[in-house]
This record gives C-alpha cells, sequence and structure tokens, in this order.
C-alpha cells in the first residue's frame, strides 16, 4: 500500500498518535507484535478485584479530557478525591505528605533545621553543575532532609528510579527552568501563577475508569478498527528510495512515513542497520526490572483504616518495598466486600535484584515491610505477581545527548519519527500528549 502512515506499536502512544493522523484524514496503519493494543497498560479483574498491571491512575490534563469526550468514555471515568493523603514511610512510620504550610510546620518528616532550610530557597544563587541530578538539585535549592524524605521518596514512585542518577533537566525540566529563568523556585512558581492563562477547567483528582485503564487504549483501538493489526511477526523497517519498507509476517507495506512508537530497546533493533547511533542511544538508556504485587487482606487485618492513595518509602535498609498504593480505598468496586486490595511496588533502580525473587519470597517481604509500617497484620491472599523485565526509562545523565542521537537521525531519514515514554515524559499524560503531537505534525 503506497503512501500510508505506519505506526509500529499500539501501547498508548502509538494509538494516541494514530488517532490523531486519522483525525487529519491521513491513511493510516498500526502494526503490533502483541495479540493486543494497550502496551503496558493492562486490566484483569479476578475473583471480584480489578487490578492494574501497568499505571494505576492519570492526572487530567485538558488534552486527555478531551480525547476522553471525543471517544465517549466521559460515563466511564472516577475521579479519586483529590483530598485523599499521601503517605511517606520514614523512620518506620508513615507521616502524612504535607499538603499546606500549616502542615508543613506539623509535620515530623522534617526537622525543625530541615523546614527553616526550606525557606532560604530564594537566596541560594542559581546554576549548579553540569548534568546536575535530581537530588544534587534539590539538596542544593532545598536541602538535603526534603531531597532524601520528600523527592527521593517521590523519584521512586514515578520512574522506580534513583534521584542521585536521575538528571534534572531531562526527568523535571519545568524545575530546571524555574531556576534558570526565576533564579528560585518559589519565584518561578508565583510568576508562573500570574503568567497562567485562564484555559479548559479540568477536573482534580487522579483518574481512572470503571473497567480500568485499560478503557482509554480499548476505545482508541475500536475507533481504528481493521487499521489496527495486532500479532504482527517479523516486523521490519527499511528505508528504500526516498519510502519505508515496513515489513511483517512475511508482506511489505510501503509508506510515506513511519513511526516508531515503541520501548526504546525494541526501536533498537528496527532501526540499527541504517541509523546505528540512534540504535546505540536507544539501547544506552536504562530500563530497571519491576515487580508488582497485587494483595488481598481481610478488612480486620488492617492496623489502619485503608485511607488515602498510598505511600512511598524513603529508602532504607529496612525496607524492600518502593511503596504501595491502597486500590481499594482509591476508586469503588476495586475489591469485594470485606476485602482490602494493595497494590505494591518492588525493584526498580534502588533493588534490581529483587525481581528474581520467587513469587513467594516477594510475597512475603511485602507483607513483612507492609506491618511492619502498620498498614496490615498476618499473610495476605497473594492475587497476582506481574514482573516487568524492563519497566520505566530512567532519564539519566546523558539523557539529553541520547535523546539528540534520535532527533539527528529524523532529521537525516525523513519520515522516520521516535516515540514513547523515554521522550516526553514517563506518565501516561505525557504520553498521551506527545502520541497527540506526533500524530499532529507527521
Amino acid at each position: 500500500m503506497s503512501g500510508a502512515t505506519v505506526v509500529v506499536g499500539a501501547g498508548l502512544s502509538g494509538l494516541a498518535a494514530a488517532h490523531a493522523l486519522v483525525g487529519r484524514g491521513i491513511e493510516v496503519i498500526v502494526l503490533e507484535s502483541a495479540p493486543h493494543a494497550g502496551g503496558v497498560i493492562r486490566t484483569e479483574r479476578q475473583d471480584g478485584f480489578l487490578m492494574e498491571l501497568g499505571p494505576n491512575t492519570v492526572r487530567p490534563t485538558a488534552q486527555l479530557v478531551s480525547l476522553i469526550q471525543e471517544l465517549g468514555l466521559s460515563a466511564e471515568v472516577g475521579f479519586a478525591d483529590p483530598s485523599a493523603p499521601r503517605y511517606v514511610d520514614f523512620g518506620g512510620a508513615l507521616h502524612a505528605l504535607p499538603t499546606s504550610p500549616g502542615r508543613l510546620l506539623s509535620t515530623r518528616l522534617l526537622s525543625p533545621v530541615g523546614k527553616l532550610r526550606l525557606l532560604y530557597e530564594p537566596f541560594v544563587p542559581r546554576g549548579g553543575a553540569e548534568g546536575e541530578s535530581v537530588r544534587e538539585f534539590v539538596a542544593r535549592r532545598l536541602g538535603t532532609e526534603a531531597a532524601d524524605r520528600l523527592v527521593e521518596p517521590f523519584v521512586g514512585g514515578v520512574f522506580a528510579g534513583d534521584a542521585s542518577r536521575l538528571s534534572i533537566g531531562d526527568a523535571f525540566p519545568l524545575l530546571a527552568r524555574l531556576e534558570r529563568e526565576h533564579g528560585s523556585l518559589l519565584a518561578g512558581m508565583i510568576a508562573s501563577a500570574r503568567l497562567r492563562k485562564p484555559g479548559p477547567r479540568v477536573p482534580k483528582g487522579l483518574l481512572s475508569f470503571r473497567e480500568g485503564m485499560a478503557a482509554l487504549p480499548r476505545a482508541l483501538a475500536a475507533r481504528l478498527g481493521s487499521a489496527l493489526r495486532t500479532g504482527c511477526g517479523g516486523i521490519s523497517v527499511e528505508p528504500r528510495a526516498g519510502r519505508w519498507i515496513v515489513g511483517h509476517s512475511g508482506a511489505e507495506i510501503e509508506a510515506d512515513r513511519v513511526l516508531l512508537a515503541l520501548p526504546a530497546y525494541r526501536a533498537s533493533g528496527l532501526v540499527a542497520g541504517f541509523a546505528p547511533e540512534a540504535a546505540q542511544a536507544l539501547d544506552a538508556i536504562p530500563h530497571p526490572p519491576l515487580a508488582v504485587l497485587h494483595l488481598a487482606w481481610p478488612e480486620r487485618a488492617l492496623q489502619r483504616p485503608l485511607a488515602g492513595f498510598g505511600h512511598l518509602v524513603v529508602p532504607s535498609p529496612t525496607r524492600r518495598i518502593l511503596g504501595a498504593i491502597y486500590s481499594s480505598s482509591l476508586f469503588p468496586d476495586r475489591a469485594p466486600a470485606g476485602r482490602a486490595l494493595l497494590t505494591v511496588f518492588i525493584g526498580g533502580r534502588r533493588n534490581p535484584e529483587a525481581v528474581a525473587s520467587s513469587d513467594g519470597e516477594l510475597v512475603e517481604l511485602a507483607a513483612q515491610d507492609l506491618e511492619s509500617e502498620g498498614v496490615v497484620r498476618g499473610a495476605p491472599d497473594p492475587l497476582r505477581v506481574t514482573r516487568w523485565p524492563r519497566a520505566i526509562p530512567q532519564y539519566e545523565r546523558g539523557h539529553a545527548e541520547r535523546i539528540a542521537a534520535l532527533a539527528d537521525a529524523e532529521r537525516r531519514w525523513p519520515g522516520l519519527r521516535f516515540l514513547g515514554n523515554y521522550r516526553g515524559g514517563v506518565s501516561v499524560g505525557d504520553v498521551v500528549r506527545e502520541g497527540l503531537a506526533a500524530g499532529a505534525d507527521s
């Protein structure tokens, strides 16, 4: 077929890009090697429990809300209570994350000296070392306590990463820009609030769907219809005489454009033959392993009411988990009556070796940590242990140079586009934004 745009990969970024392309009247073919679309977004029901094997929620944006409305999913949307507390495990106890100046003053997460250090932030000179890490940046501007007790657990929750390895300019570019343009995070936030233009109202609270996050890629896939081809084997990409030849399952497609909406380590193999520098850059992006455990207890086994979003963990020799989401507290109908469902995360950059443990060992250490944190008592009913051998891409030092190598390959090979959560942000909202943008200008 001549003149088509081929999207390789039917994860959320590829589906969003294809959706935008179709909206522009462009002929699109989406190729996916798996038997189903959705990528890492996977929802399963088992014995009355609804389990998210990948992303659990998304922070709503105007763009995402508009897409949901366009797909006819508005009636399926649910929002978590925006006032639901989030906790940090520090010093053997759970502390509510402070959400106001008054709570910041009273929290025991920071010492009096640590709290005073926050107030000094506007007077800190701008400009750290080249390639500054997230931890170095936060420690320099807000102090070591804030870096260790607030930001490190947050990084573990978002990236399953290590704040001392992540690049501030790539992982959290907004913070780097606020310092660069305003000299202070506080001054930058105040200025940004003053300059913010009125826009569409965006609901507060994390968003999911009645039947789980998989509802979003499922609706996008349904819109694509026969343009989406799953179970495609032997996918290959080759530039030929100014066009692109995309092979799959013994057939060939001639295309004007190719969007590689794949994990970095899979996209690498498709371009190694004609863009080796890009392939090398893709291979260099770390993806540490992660285990996701879905564990259930009777509500009588809870040591405290399971109210709130969940908790993250300050790194400690006595803790093996990265954190837990209180799934049955966040949204209704995630667990049968009288039962509590927790989603627990183990591994990542902090403890990649743990993922090689047996299911039973992972469940046991998770239960031990949760009991010592004062969340539950006793052994859980293990519903599901999911291992992601290569999970969330890490925006570590040198990431900007890797992305620059991809941009250079795109310039050298017109019609080629790299797309994925290794570029532009790892959250569901970031992936949707980047996918739609790629479809709008490809």
